[in-house]
């Protein structure tokens, strides 16, 4: 079926990251654009990276001047634009569609434990990401959880959230041939920081590590990289391979690889009001997802048993017994892949996101 036509003009605006490492994911402006495009809308982009403060002004100015002429319907600022809102609400009068991703002070604070609660950085920070969604005309979050939580902690009217869980980019992840390898592969690739509780993932492996024939690949680098390496010294766990962070191209291989892949297991607050978006792009590489359970989780279509096996947060025990029962059980595995991508397919996919961002944008026209 081919999407519908629909004469718009959208412009993505601001400081966003255009993709991670070549893998266009989350909230960033590559994954939208692919979003909208498949929609038939015509995307224009005003784009500065703005990465340190003294590139503050002068990303300002080039950004006035690439806005100058451009002509659009509705501004949508993609993840990492936070600190450009303030000046297209300046500069233009055309509706403004924000998409945070998350909470920038409840994951400095709450989630990655980096300021304190009271201190003056983290009451700046509350201050701006307040201030930003006050700004905006809809404010786009992947769960109703984490719309909750903004609604409560920056005082602002649920009319303006909208929930959406972004897609894959499925020219990255698809089904691939089965591969037959010698060893049974859980695989992780992400960002190794609290919210990913990759520390419940490594406690797994060790309590499997009798397994010969189960390995993990943990792919990525991060906050808890560290602390992560010096667990599989003190342990002996010889059957966790961390590669660091890996091209796109070598994420295909391993994901083609793999038996089972993971989500995210943290046990802060955060954790249970988002999904990520790793978990649709294993849902949609038709990969067995294992993930924790969590109301994000299932208001992302998942249910445990039928299209993913969710288990409770940083309780390694349910995991490993989730992988043991996965490997011992392979065509009960090949039903749950398949039901993931079948769902992934009916709800979360580029055609199926697509649709439901125009009725956002159709609300602001």
């Amino acid at each position: 079926m081919n999407p519908q036509k629909i004469q718009m003009k959208v412009c993505l605006f601001g400081s966003y990251i255009k993709n991670s490492h070549g893998i266009p994911s989350g909230n960033n402006g590559e994954l939208l654009k692919i979003i909208l495009k498949s929609q038939g809308v015509e995307v224009v982009e005003c784009h500065e990276p703005i990465l340190k403060f003294h590139q503050f002004f002068t990303g300002y100015v080039k950004l006035i001047f690439k806005h100058k002429n451009l002509e659009y319907d509705v501004i949508i600022l993609p993840w990492r634009s936070i600190i450009t809102l303030p000046l297209i609400k300046l500069i233009h009068r055309k509706p403004i569609i924000y998409f945070p991703a998350f909470s920038i002070y409840d994951t400095l604070v709450n989630d990655r434990k980096k300021l304190k609660k009271n201190s003056l950085r983290a009451k700046i920070i509350h201050w701006i990401d307040g201030l930003a969604c006050k700004m905006a005309d809809r404010i786009v979050l992947e769960s109703s959880e984490e719309i909750k939580y903004f609604v409560k902690e920056f005082s602002l009217p649920i009319e303006k959230f909208r929930q959406l869980s972004l897609a894959a980019d499925e020219s990255i992840f698809f089904p691939q041939s089965d591969f037959e390898g010698n060893k049974f592969t859980v695989l992780f690739f992400g960002t190794f920081i609290p919210l990913h509780g990759v520390e419940t993932i490594v406690n797994a492996a060790n309590l499997l590590k009798k397994e010969k024939d189960i390995e993990f690949i943990l792919c990525g680098d991060g906050q808890t990289k560290p602390e992560t390496e010096k667990l599989v010294q003190k342990e002996c766990i010889d059957n966790v391979v961390m590669p660091g962070l890996v091209s796109k191209k070598e994420l295909i291989e391993f994901l083609k690889k793999s038996d089972v892949c993971l989500g995210i297991f943290g046990k802060s607050s955060k954790a249970n009001k988002v999904v990520t978006n790793k978990a649709l792009q294993i849902l949609a590489s038709k990969k067995c997802l294992i993930t924790m359970d969590s109301p994000a989780a299932k208001e992302a279509f998942l249910e445990t048993g039928v299209n993913s096996i969710l288990v409770p947060s940083f309780r390694p025990e349910k995991l490993a017994e989730a992988i043991l029962f996965l490997k011992n059980n392979p065509e009960k595995a090949n039903q749950i892949s398949n039901a993931g991508y079948k769902t992934y397919q009916e709800h979360l996919s580029i055609i199926q996101t697509g649709k439901k961002l125009m009725c956002i944008i159709n609300e602001l026209r």
